[in-house]
């Protein structure tokens, strides 16, 4: 399609319209006879393949005949379409004087009983003259049709009927007479195009059309405006859009403006020119299809509101429970009240921890229609009570720490706010977990006895995450304790494990990375392991005995050393243990570390016992 150009009055003016994409279609033929004046009573259908005489002829012994040629031909299967011509084309098998040639083109009334001399059907109108040609006999002659065939389309009427004759003062001549070709027949080629149907599918703004209150709002003085247009014809697969827009209560201001190379069948889009809107303004639309050859109806109007205005401030967020940058306790989800903050159309606000999202509102379905979806009644939305209002959560953090909500408003063009953000503390509330035995040990099973954190309701269970493995639920008894036996660990792995509250309350995690440990294990007589808290015991030049003890098979021997000296092996007794003597020189802390080797020289992993000294 060209392109538009701004004519009086504001209205865009398009182009002239290129060629239509046009059908040529064979208009079946119902009938076709000739009559004879020598045989007045006698009907004269033609068979296929037969030639056929008109004008005056000799027959074999001499006699004179007159003939004129009849058809009739369907036009039903046009009645949806726009009859841009229509040839009549036959050719001739016998002629003597072509360049004399007078075919008179006549449409008759039709008739349905037998064709004869006498009974033909009336004359209605002559519509034109085959006339001469070079060609003799020619075998391809041709005839415009256009207006009888169009007027019947046009008029509903189903069939055309048509009569060949030669004028009045050639019609006895028989140097005039011919025959007519019986293998090409007469017949006639409609060249149409359908109108392209009623446009469907209307959006604005990729919202369904209103054709009543409450309208959409769109944010943008320019907006898009969706249509599938429709046209029945295989050629115009791509039609153009006339789109209308007008204020509200104004027609005389109506503006028209079009969209090329929108896809019949096919959801397409047409954009609002700039300047043609107002913020706050009402606006009603419509559209048709146009192939280059004809328009289809107007579809109904659509209506909307433009809002091109964002909220002039962020919201007020509060929450009674959870003071902003103070350190809570946890198990109890967030109450959070936002508040519009005077702005007068806030319709909903968005809330996160973290950053906020792009509100996702179309899908596309099939044919490109827009598959609208309203984001306020999806998650991380909450509409406000009234347009201007608040509105109420109840939102779990989603760990302990400082976790930080971001809140902004939406009005009901979807333009948003500035952000505000509240920052809440939030305790440690992971499950209380106890491994047993606490050291991974190869081969052993693992089992963890779980416990309720104290800031937590009551817990019904606990979900277990080994490594990549999917988490495992664990019901909890009646007094919130849990165990779960596990496979023996091979090699380092992380363990998690969170408990969930009647609440709702999904606690912070309890995190043990676990790793097979090969080390022997120690103990003393006098001198306790160090584990976290100071145990002071003995005294400088107090001996204490060491005992090492195996953790894997067929231990030879146990190398260790005190505070970092020479390494020392011994051997172990016939139980596997091995006990060492030794006495501090200093006070304070100690160190031991000693490991073990097996029969196959293998050297496993060294534990280091540190304890304190009077």
């Amino acid at each position: 399609m060209a392109a538009a150009a701004l004519g009086l009055g504001g209205v865009l003016v398009p182009a002239p319209p290129a060629a239509a994409d046009s059908v040529i279609q064979e208009a079946p033929r119902l009938s076709l006879a000739y009559t004879d004046a020598q045989a007045p009573l006698t009907a004269h259908p033609v068979s296929s393949g037969e030639d056929i005489p008109l004008g005056a002829w000799l027959d074999e012994a001499g006699t004179a005949h007159t003939s004129r040629v009849y058809a009739t031909f369907d036009l039903a299967g046009f009645a949806a379409t726009h009859v841009l011509k229509a040839n009549l084309t036959f050719g001739e098998s016998q002629a003597q004087a072509c360049a004399q040639r007078a075919i008179e083109v006549w449409q008759t009334v039709p008739k349905t009983d037998d064709i004869t001399w006498r009974n033909a059907p009336t004359e209605k109108q002559l519509l034109g003259t085959v006339g001469g040609s070079q060609a003799c006999p020619a075998q391809y002659l041709q005839f415009d049709l256009t207006s009888a065939a169009a007027a019947a389309v046009a008029a509903n009427r189903p069939t055309l009927s048509i009569e060949l004759r030669l004028p009045a003062a050639d019609e006895a001549n028989t140097a005039l007479g011919r025959r007519l070709s019986g293998s090409r027949g007469i017949r006639l080629y409609p060249t149409y195009n359908t109108p392209p149907g009623a446009p469907t599918d209307l959006f604005t703004q990729y919202q369904p059309c209103a054709t009543e209150e409450p309208y959409p709002y769109v944010r943008t003085l320019t907006p898009v405006l969706g249509a599938m247009l429709h046209d029945a014809d295989a050629g115009d697969r791509t039609l153009t859009g006339r789109f209308a827009v007008w204020p509200v209560g104004h027609k005389e201001q109506r503006t028209e403006f079009t969209q090329d190379s929108m896809g019949s069948g096919y959801e397409g889009e047409g954009h609002v020119p700039a300047g043609l809107l107002a913020d706050g303004g009402t606006y009603a639309w419509q559209v048709q299809g146009d192939d280059r050859a004809d328009t289809s109806a107007w579809s109904r109007p659509c209506y909307f509101h433009v809002d091109a205005t964002a909220p002039s401030a962020a919201p007020v967020v509060t929450s009674a429970n959870y003071p902003a940058e103070q350190w809570t306790p946890g198990g109890e989800p967030v109450q959070f009240t936002f508040a519009a903050a005077g702005v007068p159309d806030v319709a909903a606000y968005q809330y996160a921890w973290g950053d906020l999202g792009v509100p996702g509102v179309v899908n596309t379905g099939d044919h490109g229609v827009p598959q609208w979806r309203d984001p306020f009644s999806g998650p991380g939305y909450v509409r406000a009570d009234t347009l201007g209002g608040s509105a109420s959560v109840s939102l779990f953090p989603p760990d302990s720490g400082p976790r930080t909500l971001s809140v902004r408003t939406f009005d009901r063009a979807y333009n948003v706010s500035a952000v505000t953000t509240y920052r809440v503390l939030v305790g440690d509330t992971s499950p209380v977990v106890t491994p047993d035995p606490p050291k991974v040990r190869p081969g052993v099973p693992v089992t963890l006895h779980m416990a309720p954190n104290a800031n937590v309701r009551p817990v019904d269970s606990y979900t277990v995450k080994v490594g990549y493995a999917e988490a495992q639920t664990v019901t909890a008894a009646a007094d919130g304790t849990a165990s779960i036996t596990l496979p023996p660990v091979t090699g380092p792995t992380q363990i998690e494990v969170r408990s969930h509250s009647t609440n709702g309350w999904v606690s912070s995690p309890y995190r043990w990375f676990a790793f097979v440990d090969t080390s022997p294990t120690v103990t003393s007589d006098v001198y306790p392991e160090d584990t976290g808290t100071p145990v002071n015991a003995g005294g400088v030049g107090v001996t204490g005995t060491f005992t090492f003890a195996p953790t894997m098979p067929d231990v030879a021997s146990y190398t260790y050393s005190f505070d970092w000296g020479p390494e020392t092996t011994v051997a172990p007794g016939a139980d596997g243990t091995a006990q060492v003597s030794w006495a501090p020189d200093t006070s304070g802390q100690h160190l031991v570390y000693v490991y073990q080797t097996d029969a196959d020289g293998t050297v496993y992993d060294a534990y280091y016992y540190a304890f304190d000294v009077n």
